[in-house]
C-alpha cells in the first residue's frame, strides 16, 4: 500500500478519490463500455448504454482498488503475478491492472454482501478449511504469506464456491522470515474456522492424562484446531492432509451389510396388535462400489381398537415416504457425499411428517389416537435414530446392550431426577405413562441420535412391549445365543410372551458385517 498522492484521473480513465490512497479506496470507471462490469465482456464501444453480450447497464461503475508501486506489490496487487490459475481463483477477483508513471491501480470485482454466516457445520467447515490450506500450501511454497484473514473477507460466489473477497496481507516474504510467517497463517486459518463453526477453545493441561482426557472430548475439526495453536500441527500439508482426511471419515461411510430379522405379536393379553414395524433395506453394487442403506422403523399405537393401528401404520408409512422420496436415490449416486447434518434433519422431517399424518387423521376422526416412533436411517456404517414416545433403539456392541435412544415417559423423568433407579421402570405404576408421542399436537420435540457401527455391531429396534417383558440383559443374552436376526427375533418374541406379553410386541433386529465381495 502507499501514501504518496496520484494524478485525480489515473490512466485517463479512473477517477480516485481525494486525499489519502492508502489502503482499499473506491475508484470510478469514466469508460465503463471498455469492460462491462457484469460479464467481463470487451465487445462494446463508446456511446453504448448496455452491454452488447449480457444486456448490463454501461454507466459509470465504481470499484474497490488498491494503489501500489510495481516495486512494492501487496495484497490483491500480487494476485495478477501468480501463475496458477486454481489459487487465483481463491484469491480476490482483479477486473484489472493498470500502470501510470510509478504507479499501479488495480481494481477488484465487489459481488455485493455474500460473506459467510456461522456457524457452519462441520463438513461445510471442513471443506473451506480444505480449501484454504490448499491456497496456504501454494502461499507458502511461494515465498508468499496470506496475512490477516476476517470472515467478512470471504464471499460466497453464485456457484457456491468460496473466494477470499479482499487480501489486505498477501505479501511476498524473506526465507529468513518463513518458519513465523507459515505459524501465523496457521493461526489465522484455525481462529476463522473456530470463528464459523463457533467452537470453543481448550488448552493443553499441566499432565499428559488430563491433556489425552481433553482431546477425547474434542474429536475432529476441534482438535485439529487445537493442535494447530499449540504447534503440534506446525505446516500447511500438514494441515490440509489432515483436513481431506477427515473429510473424507467424514463423508465417506464404511461399507457394511446389512443383516436383517423382524417380527412382532399380540402378545398374550391384547386382542388386537396396534404395533407397527418397517425394514426398508436397499443394496448395489456398482462397479465393485458396493452401497448399503436401510430404513428401520417400529411404532407402537395408542387409542385403542381401530385407532392405535390405524396411527402406528400412518406413522410408519409417513415417515418412510418423506425418506425414500428426499434421500434414497440421491443417497445411491456414488458422488454423493454423506451430510451427517443434512442427514439428521431428514429424519427429523420424517419424524414430523409422522406426526402430521397421524395429527389429521385422530382430527378427522375426532379421537385421541397417538404413536410413539423410533426409526434409524443406516447408511454404511453411519446409523441416525430419530425418536419420540417410548420405543427404544439400541446398539449391541462386543456383547453388550446399549441404548441410544431415551424413554419420553413419566418414569423416565423419575429416573432423570433421582426419584427412582433404572430398575423400578419395570414396575411403577406409572410406567405406561407416556409424555411425548405423535398425535398429541402438531409442534413436537424430536430426539436425533448418531452413531457409527462396526462389523459385528447390531441394531435393536424394539415396542415398549419388548423391552418392559424381556429387559436389557436378557435381550443381550439372546443376542449373543445365534447369528441369525430372523431366529433372534423370533426369540425375542417369545421370551417377552413368557414373561407375561402384556402388551403388543415389535422387534427389529439389524447385523452389521464386512462385506468381502459385495452384497
Amino acid at each position: 500500500m502507499m501514501n504518496q498522492s496520484a494524478p485525480n484521473l489515473f490512466a485517463g480513465r479512473y477517477v480516485l478519490p481525494e486525499g489519502d490512497h492508502s489502503g482499499t479506496i473506491s475508484v470510478v470507471d469514466t469508460m465503463p463500455w471498455q469492460r462491462c462490469w457484469a460479464c467481463g465482456s470487451l465487445s462494446n464501444e463508446s456511446g453504448d448504454a448496455f452491454c452488447n453480450d449480457c444486456g448490463a447497464a454501461l454507466d459509470e461503475r465504481s470499484y474497490r482498488a488498491i494503489l501500489t508501486t510495481p516495486d512494492a506489490l501487496i495484497g490483491p496487487a500480487l494476485v495478477p503475478t501468480i501463475d496458477a490459475e486454481e489459487v487465483r481463483l481463491l484469491l480476490p477477483e482483479v477486473v484489472a491492472q493498470v500502470t501510470e508513471d510509478d504507479l499501479v491501480l488495480t481494481l477488484l470485482h465487489d459481488h455485493g454482501p455474500t460473506t459467510l454466516a456461522a456457524p457452519l457445520d462441520e463438513l461445510a467447515a471442513l471443506d473451506l478449511g480444505i480449501t484454504l490450506a490448499r491456497l496456504l500450501v501454494y502461499l507458502h511454497d511461494h515465498a508468499m504469506a496470506l496475512g490477516s484473514l476476517a470472515m467478512t473477507d470471504l464471499e460466497v460466489m453464485p456457484s457456491g464456491r468460496v473466494r477470499l473477497r479482499d487480501a489486505a496481507g498477501l505479501r511476498r516474504v524473506e526465507a529468513d522470515q518463513a518458519s513465523t510467517v507459515v505459524r501465523a497463517d496457521l493461526m489465522t486459518l484455525a481462529e476463522l474456522l473456530e470463528q464459523l463453526t463457533v467452537t470453543p477453545r481448550t488448552t493443553r493441561r499441566l499432565s499428559e492424562e488430563a491433556a489425552v482426557a481433553a482431546e477425547a472430548e474434542q474429536p475432529g475439526l476441534p482438535l485439529l484446531l487445537r493442535q494447530v495453536r499449540t504447534g503440534e500441527c506446525t505446516n500447511a500439508l500438514t494441515l490440509l492432509t489432515r483436513l481431506e482426511a477427515m473429510r473424507a471419515e467424514r463423508a465417506l461411510p464404511v461399507c457394511l451389510r446389512q443383516i436383517v430379522g423382524a417380527a412382532t405379536h399380540v402378545g398374550m393379553v391384547r386382542d388386537h396388535n396396534e404395533d407397527s414395524y418397517l425394514a426398508l433395506q436397499l443394496a448395489a453394487n456398482n462397479n465393485s462400489s458396493f452401497q448399503a442403506i436401510g430404513l428401520y422403523l417400529v411404532s407402537d399405537g395408542m387409542g385403542g381398537h381401530a385407532a392405535g393401528e390405524l396411527a402406528s401404520g400412518l406413522a410408519m408409512r409417513a415417515a418412510a415416504q418423506l425418506v425414500v422420496q428426499a434421500y434414497l436415490t440421491q443417497a445411491l449416486d456414488p458422488e454423493h457425499a454423506y451430510n451427517q447434518v443434512e442427514v439428521g434433519d431428514l429424519v427429523r422431517r420424517a419424524v414430523l411428517a409422522a406426526n402430521e399424518a397421524v395429527v389429521n387423521e385422530a382430527r378427522t376422526q375426532g379421537n385421541d389416537m397417538g404413536a410413539t416412533l423410533t426409526m434409524a436411517l443406516v447408511v454404511g456404517d453411519r446409523v441416525t435414530v430419530g425418536n419420540i414416545g417410548d420405543s427404544r433403539t439400541y446398539r449391541y456392541h462386543e456383547g453388550r446392550l446399549i441404548r441410544i435412544s431415551k424413554d419420553h415417559s413419566l418414569v423416565q423423568r423419575l429416573v432423570d431426577l433421582g426419584q427412582i433407579a433404572d430398575q423400578d421402570i419395570y414396575t411403577h405404576p406409572q410406567r405406561n405413562a407416556v409424555l411425548r408421542s405423535l398425535g398429541d399436537r402438531r409442534e413436537v420435540e424430536v430426539d436425533i441420535f448418531h452413531e457409527r457401527v462396526r462389523a459385528g455391531d447390531a441394531l435393536l429396534l424394539c415396542s415398549d412391549g419388548q423391552w418392559e417383558m424381556t429387559h436389557d440383559p436378557e435381550m443381550e443374552l439372546l443376542l449373543a445365543a445365534d447369528d441369525d436376526p430372523h431366529v433372534i427375533c423370533e426369540r425375542l418374541i417369545a421370551a417377552a410372551n413368557r414373561a407375561g406379553g402384556e402388551d403388543n410386541i415389535a422387534s427389529i433386529l439389524v447385523r452389521f458385517a464386512d462385506t468381502p465381495g459385495g452384497i
